[in-house]
Formats: structure tokens, sequence, C-alpha cells
């Protein structure tokens, strides 16, 4: 199995040698777990090999100069950018990390309990809620909505950005008109839509004509995310 691509558009061409690659994954990844500028000394601690701090610095200002990288404040570390996110997760994609088995067997066990279609979409939306930490959604091909995980928004300290709360209350007000926009672009593999609101989407069932999804900030957990969409989705076409 494979993840699908992008709907990204991004100005860095930069190509990244293994420890650029592996200090950028390790920005990435802090910066999703705290939501915090990450700064040279942490990146050194983190990284699974020795390098002197002085050559982690030469990377963060290469990985800022080609613009996967932003320096929020003069005296901060850094954050990733969306062509800093989009490089991170081809190079996760390259190496398609999936569920353990153990979370597989979990989930298989719990969906076959469930006989009654809409209680399995709406248990699909809530289990990609709890599994990514953001909002699950699933729409089936009447355009009934499954949505799970609203409460968990105001938490996150991207909606305290106005430009993010709007796009993603937009979105979720109509969530049928994007999922009909997006079904026209996307494979019947998992696809990444980066932006200030991300999502993480899938099609499924006969025709691709229904359709699963993450939705959050680009802060978003891909590791986690991508795996669980797909697997849930291969849940769901069991039942055509």
């Amino acid at each position: 199995m494979t993840f699908g691509g992008f709907v990204l558009n991004t100005t860095a061409d930069m190509k990244l040698n293994t420890r650029q690659k592996q200090v950028l994954k390790t920005i990435v990844e802090e910066y999703v777990k705290h939501s915090l500028p990450v700064g040279s000394a942490h990146v050194v601690e983190m990284l699974p090999f020795s390098v002197s701090s002085a050559t982690i610095r030469g990377d963060m200002v290469e990985l800022t100069e080609s613009g996967h990288l932003a320096q929020p404040h003069t005296s901060a570390g850094r954050i990733p950018t969306e062509a800093g996110f989009k490089d991170y997760i081809e190079t996760m994609l390259y190496e398609h990390k999936e569920l353990s088995l153990r979370q597989q067997e979990v989930l298989s066990t719990h969906f076959k309990r469930l006989k009654n279609l809409q209680e399995r979409f709406k248990e699909a939306a809530r289990m990609l809620s709890e599994l990514s930490g953001s909002v699950g959604l699933l729409m089936d091909d009447a355009n009934q909505i499954y949505m799970s995980g609203l409460s968990k928004l105001p938490q996150l300290p991207e909606f305290r950005d106005e430009e993010f709360g709007a796009d993603f209350m937009e979105l979720l007000e109509n969530p049928a008109e994007s999922f009909k926009a997006l079904m026209k672009q996307t494979s019947s593999q998992p696809q990444v839509v980066l932006g200030k609101t991300s999502m993480v989407v899938t099609k499924f069932g006969p025709g691709g004509r229904q359709v699963i999804s993450v939705i959050g900030p680009m802060r978003m957990s891909y590791g986690k995310t991508l795996p669980a969409v797909e697997y849930i989705a291969k849940i769901l076409n069991q039942d055509f």
C-alpha cells in the first residue's frame, strides 16, 4: 500500500541532505507536540546521532533561507513552514508508516461489533478524532455528515488565530461542498491538503463516493493521522 500525494503550493526547492532531513523532522515533530519554536540546543539533544551545535545552527539557517523553517522572533528558535511540513510528509510517505499490528487488531475487533452502517460511520469519525487529536469527518454518498471532535478546537493554540478560526468554521458550516470539490481531485489513497486549515482525506466505498477526513491545523500529527485514515477506510471498504 502507498499513500497518495498533495494538494499544495510551495516555493521551497532546496534538496535536503540526510542530516538536514533529520533536523527538519525533529523540528516538525517537536513543534507538533508543543506548539513552540524549537532551538538548536534542543535539536542537538533530540537527534539520534552526535553533531555539534554549530553544525545544527548552520543547517537551521539554511533551512530558513530555503523556506522550510521560519523564525517568529529574533531570539526564538524555528518553526516549520508549509514547505517544511511538505518535505517532512513526503519523507514520511516514502517510509510509509502504518498503524501497529496491535492498533489494527483493536480497531478491526471494535468495528466488527458494530453491525449498523450508520453506527460504523459515527464511530469512524470518532476514532479518527481520537487518534489524530483533531476533527474527524465522514460524508456518505447521500451527503450525510458524521463529525466528531469539535470540542477539541478551543484547546488548539491556532484557534486564537482569527484567520484559522474563520477558515475552519467556514469549512465546517458546509463540509459537503468542501468534500464535493475534493472528490474531483483526490484518489482512492489518502491525500494531504496543506494550509492554515489542513486535511488528510480519502475516498471509500463503491465508486469512491464516500469520504473520510481529519481536519485540523497545519500543526497536525501526520504520523498518526495518515495511517489512521488509511486503515479506517480499509475497514469501511469491507462493508461494500
